[in-house]
């Protein structure tokens, strides 16, 4: 852990919030900045954010000063063009507002565009890490990756989103008084144990099955493969179960084929991208979440190479379900091994062996009790406090 008890800088006056990942966009990121101002935003910081289905309908539900800019989807030139729209936008904003400080969603895009700032005006940012940044295979350049880690020596304060984060800072030779430790939560007016939907039931055909569940943006290091492989090899061992893979990626289209080649077409459904507002009757629909995360050796589908934390885990483990995750990365912290939940191995037979055990309903009733506790631990007003500290 971190440590925050050095005395915080006097809350800026006025602050912008820079990020290519916020809601209506689905992802872990999005949802982290999404909830943190949504309990911990005030009048003096704004948000500037890529433009999306959706937006001004989130936006109108929630007070935060958000403005919008171009972001197309697409390759190279599509994310130059997001790039050079946020820094025009940012330029204009800060010229009107003359802010005290910028905060980086993430390292890489937003991070350079704070950090010109920053040089030009001596005024600090901050910046936000999820795990995995200091990696020397983050990018595919070692060019870039030195300025990458050069500024994010520069920043004030980095905000971590989990203990195996932070020690990722500590290790790169960031200070106990720059890396603020600040825990992830999970919102309990939305996610706690209710009874099954009968519509969520008939619409995919789950009634006598063992209905298992992902949530989660389809990159490869999510191990959603290697849950389909270990349960076409499972076999006699499990039976009667109907998987549910929610959200949607880069990673869906090889998925999807694989699926098809393992003759498990009419078993997994791919639902796509769901409400919010859905998504609770989805995880108390469901009888063990299912997320074995592995660490890549690199990045993959342009996102991080590691599960820096996993709120979904915290999600299911609200709702009452034993959790399946890997054992890596920041997931360690979000799941009690033996307790609320399974740590695996996710290329090894620990995968199989850990759905077959929570096949047994004892044992998912016990885990599912034991993670409504777990989760009680993790509230958002606790994590917003610290926060709030250094707005």
């Amino acid at each position: 852990m971190s440590d925050t008890s050095f005395i915080p800088r006097d809350p800026v006056q006025r602050s912008l919030l820079i990020t290519f990942d916020y809601p209506p966009i689905v992802g872990g990121i999005a949802l982290v900045l999404g909830r943190f101002w949504r309990f911990a935003g005030h009048d003096g910081c704004a948000i500037l954010a890529p433009s999306t289905e959706g937006d001004q309908a989130f936006d109108a539900q929630h007070p935060v000063e958000t403005h919008r800019f171009l972001a197309p989807k697409g390759g190279i030139l599509a994310k130059l063009t997001a790039f050079v729209a946020a820094a025009c936008h940012t330029c204009s904003w800060v010229v009107r507002n003359r802010p005290d400080c910028l905060i980086a969603g993430q390292l890489v895009r937003a991070g350079p565009i704070c950090y010109v700032w920053h040089r030009l005006t001596g005024r600090p940012f901050d910046l936000w890490v999820y795990g995995g940044e200091t990696d020397p295979l983050f990018t595919s350049s070692r060019w870039m990756t030195r300025q990458l880690q050069h500024i994010l020596r520069s920043a004030r304060h980095v905000y971590s989103i989990s203990p195996f984060t932070t020690q990722e800072m500590f290790d790169f030779g960031l200070s106990a008084t720059m890396v603020v430790e600040v825990p992830m939560a999970v919102d309990h007016d939305t996610f706690y144990p209710q009874p099954t939907s009968l519509a969520v039931t008939e619409r995919y055909d789950l009634e006598g099955q063992l209905v298992l569940l992902t949530v989660g943006r389809l990159v490869e290091r999510k191990g959603v493969d290697a849950a389909l492989r270990t349960l076409a090899a499972l076999g006699d061992r499990l039976t009667s179960w109907r998987y549910l893979i929610v959200s949607d990626g880069p990673f869906r289209a090889q998925l999807e084929r694989l699926t098809k080649e393992l003759g498990l077409a009419d078993r997994v459904v791919f639902t796509g991208y769901v409400d919010e507002a859905d998504l609770p009757l989805l995880y108390n629909a469901s009888d063990i979440f299912l997320m074995p995360n592995r660490q890549l050796p690199e990045a993959d589908g342009g996102s991080l190479s590691v599960e820096g934390f996993g709120i979904v885990f915290l999600e299911a483990a609200a709702c009452g379900k034993p959790v399946i995750a890997g054992r890596s990365g920041g997931a360690v912290h979000a799941v009690e091994d033996g307790i609320n939940g399974l740590l695996v191995d996710a290329d090894s037979d620990e995968l199989g062996n850990a759905l077959v055990k929570l096949a047994d309903s004892e044992q998912r009733q016990k885990m599912g009790a034991a993670g409504i506790a777990f989760a009680a631990r993790f509230h958002w007003d606790r994590s917003t406090q610290v926060l709030r500290q250094y707005l």
